[in-house]
């Protein structure tokens, strides 16, 4: 008569067998779920096109300036005007917005100093598929820094944010370029003339 190993022993084999796969599996779905933790920012994307709306006399459109037409900025050293623009959440997920700038660089022509939407403080969380209104305060600013006539080219504004505590950052392109361009002289104050003199680089 054959040997038989005892049905105990058998349960025990298929207990370890059924837990390394189910601690096989929980590793694959941890992996998951880290991986699209990971990408959730690249889920989340802000429709581009928009046209910023602002008073007449801080810009006029040049359509035949650049590949595809430009809004030129009429830089006047220390005023403000205030902007405006949809952002519209065409991802997947919702975005909490922190802040909106024009630039990411350290001294920009055309400097935002306050962002509202709806006329409350970031920060706003813009769900999917929704449009929430922003308004940026804006200073002309920083000619110093500049050259006589050197431009700064804006194609869309710097969105900062999160999406489910992953940190976001994101561009909401605007349909025409902004062109700021950096004043003469006589019109710019504390230029020094010194080509070291340009924290920007």
């Amino acid at each position: 008569m054959r040997w038989r190993r005892p049905i105990w022993h058998r349960i025990i084999r298929r207990r370890a067998r059924w837990r390394r796969r189910v601690a096989t599996s929980g590793l694959m779905l941890a992996a998951l779920a880290g991986a699209t933790y990971v990408a959730l920012p690249s889920l989340a994307h802000f429709a581009g096109g928009t046209s910023p709306t602002m008073p007449d006399d801080a810009h006029v459109a040049v359509p035949a300036f650049g590949e595809r037409g430009s809004d030129v900025l009429a830089y006047e050293h220390g005023t403000t005007f205030t902007m405006t623009f949809p952002l519209v959440n065409d991802g997947w997920l919702p975005v909490t917005v922190r802040d909106v700038r024009l630039s990411d660089e350290p001294r920009p022509l055309a400097g935002v100093t306050s962002v509202t939407s709806d006329g409350a403080t970031l920060p706003v969380t813009v769900p999917a598929g929704e449009t929430r209104r922003v308004a940026l305060t804006v200073r002309f600013d920083n000619c110093r820094y500049y050259h006589e006539r050197e431009m700064q080219v804006i194609s869309g504004a710097v969105v900062d944010g999160s999406v489910f505590g992953r940190n976001l950052r994101t561009t909401a392109g605007f349909q025409l370029d902004l062109v700021v361009s950096s004043p003469m002289i006589a019109s710019c104050p504390d230029r020094t003339l010194r080509r070291d003199d340009d924290v920007r680089r």
